[in-house]
Formats: structure tokens, C-alpha cells, sequence
């Protein structure tokens, strides 16, 4: 039987008693899509899946994305894509630590991402955390007279155009002429009203914005570094410390994510450091939504 429990923390929610393996009723379905929209993401403990069995899986809840950094596909499964320090390509320091910089999937293509998961298949005895941040909470904790103010603003955001902290890495690059004219500048608001619970958040206020409408640049920078600065404040942020088997789910319309800090290369895929999670994000609503 399926159990949920809050983590106590700032966000997010703990998933026992299923097997994501086995055929999902609509009734769970909705237990988990109502889980993940009232706690911004939820951890479903203990799986030991497949990758047809995950793919069949983060299918239920919307249409499965190709990342615009193809270099970072799966052979065989496209959609889907190895975050660690345990593959060849993780000796490069930009791929391996690039997700080490608050950011919000999908955020710089016009049809945004909505779901993002991560598949714990090995972690490290120590560190490798994710960290969510919960854009509800931070929207409902501003002055009811800047709500108002944001809720008629849009920005203009290309990948990895923002302005980064000290402690963020910058994001894996653009490499490839093909990569850069798949991925055009697009407008977001930067409120966003959620397409199912209805609940308003601060969107993507990091990574990709880089022109707010009506503000000079300068005026930009500043805003949102502000906001930045308000919505990651420990009061608001979930630290995810994974267990194997963890699959850690966020709804990307409502949390910024980053990972905690910076990895070394693994010198093998058993070493202590070693980690390596398998990433799925989807566009869309669940597919129980539109029946």
C-alpha cells in the first residue's frame, strides 16, 4: 500500500509500499500527481528498475523531452541522460559539474518542461545532495505589493545566459552550431501559474533570464539577482541525500534545482565517489490530466 509522508524539510515528500515496475493505476497516478503538486517533489523510495521500466514510467506523466545538448543522450535512449562522474564523458569538468548552478529545466525553450526525475543508481558515501528550492513558498513570502508587480512581468531567457554566484559552476555548454539554433530566445513570466493546482510561483529566476521586459540591463541584473537571492534562502530549500533506488521527482514549474556542490571524476564506477543518476523530463501535463 502506498504511503506519503512530508519530509519535515522546507519541500517535498516521501513515497513507500509501490513498484514503479508494475502497471499504475489512475488512482495512483493521481495519489502521486497530487503528492508532487501540494510538496513541489516527491521521493519514491527503493525501486530497482529497468530502463524500459523508467521510460515507461516518466511517460505517465507527460511526453518525454530530447535535452538540446545531444552530446548528452543516451545511445538507445535518447531522452534519457547519465548525471554522475562515472562515464568517459564525465572527465570533462564543464558536463560533470555543470548542473552544479541554480537552474530550472526546460526553461529557455518555448514549451517548458514541467516533471524532471532522477534515478539514483550509485551515490557516494558522503555528499552528492540535490537541493529544490520551493518557487511557491518564495512567491507567497514577497510583499503583496512586489507580488503584484511580478505578476505582470516577463523575461526574455536563452540557455545559460544569466549572471552566476561565486559557488554555481557555469552550465554545460552549447558545443555545436546545430545545438545553438535549436535553442532560440523565448519569453517566460516570471510568475507562473500552474496549468493543474492553479498555484502561482516565481519561475526561473535563474540560469537562462537575462532581460527583463521594460527593465535595462542593468535594472535586470540587479532584480534578479535580488530574487535569486530571496527564492534559495535556506528557509525554502529541500537538501535530497540520495539512497540508491531513489527516484527523486520535482514538478520544474514550481522549484529551481541545483546539485549541492561539485564532483570529482570517479576513478572507477565503484569507487567512493561515485554517482550516477539517470534524468527523464517531460513536457505537458500527466496524461491522467487529460482524459
Amino acid at each position: 500500500m502506498v504511503n506519503i509522508e512530508p519530509t519535515g524539510e522546507a519541500c517535498g515528500a516521501v513515497v513507500t509500499g509501490i513498484d514503479i515496475s508494475e502497471n499504475l493505476t489512475d488512482e495512483l497516478m493521481s495519489q502521486l500527481t497530487t503528492a508532487l503538486y501540494d510538496h513541489r517533489c516527491i521521493i519514491i523510495k527503493n525501486q530497482d528498475i529497468s530502463k524500459d521500466a523508467y521510460y515507461k514510467f516518466a511517460k505517465h506523466w507527460g511526453n518525454l523531452i530530447l535535452h538540446v545538448l545531444d552530446y548528452l543522450r543516451m545511445p538507445d535512449y535518447p531522452e534519457m541522460m547519465a548525471i554522475g562522474n562515472t562515464e568517459e564523458k564525465d572527465k570533462d569538468d564543464a558536463i560533470r559539474n555543470g548542473a552544479a548552478v541554480w537552474h530550472t529545466d526546460g526553461s529557455y525553450i518555448e514549451d517548458p518542461t514541467t516533471v524532471t526525475m532522477l534515478y539514483a543508481k550509485k551515490i557516494p558515501k558522503t555528499g552528492g545532495e540535490t537541493l529544490i528550492a520551493d518557487m511557491v513558498q518564495a512567491y507567497e513570502n514577497l510583499e503583496p505589493s512586489l507580488r503584484s508587480k511580478l505578476d505582470t512581468l516577463t523575461a526574455k531567457h536563452y540557455y545559460g545566459r544569466a549572471q552566476f554566484d561565486e559557488d554555481e559552476h557555469e552550465p554545460v555548454p552549447i558545443r555545436t552550431e546545430k545545438q545553438a539554433n535549436t535553442n532560440e530566445i523565448c519569453e517566460k513570466p516570471l510568475v507562473f501559474k500552474h496549468p493543474v493546482s492553479g498555484h502561482k510561483s516565481l519561475y526561473a529566476v535563474a540560469h537562462s533570464p537575462f532581460q527583463i521586459n521594460g527593465f535595462t540591463e542593468k535594472e535586470t541584473q540587479v532584480f534578479l539577482a535580488e530574487l535569486k537571492s530571496h527564492a534559495t534562502q535556506s528557509k525554502f530549500v529541500y537538501s535530497h541525500l540520495y539512497e540508491v533506488g531513489d527516484i527523486l521527482i520535482f514538478d520544474t514549474l514550481s522549484t529551481m534545482h541545483r546539485a549541492k556542490a561539485q564532483m570529482n571524476v570517479a576513478k572507477t564506477p565503484g569507487a567512493d565517489n561515485a554517482r550516477l543518476l539517470w534524468r527523464l523530463s517531460t513536457k505537458g501535463i500527466p496524461f491522467i490530466y487529460r482524459k
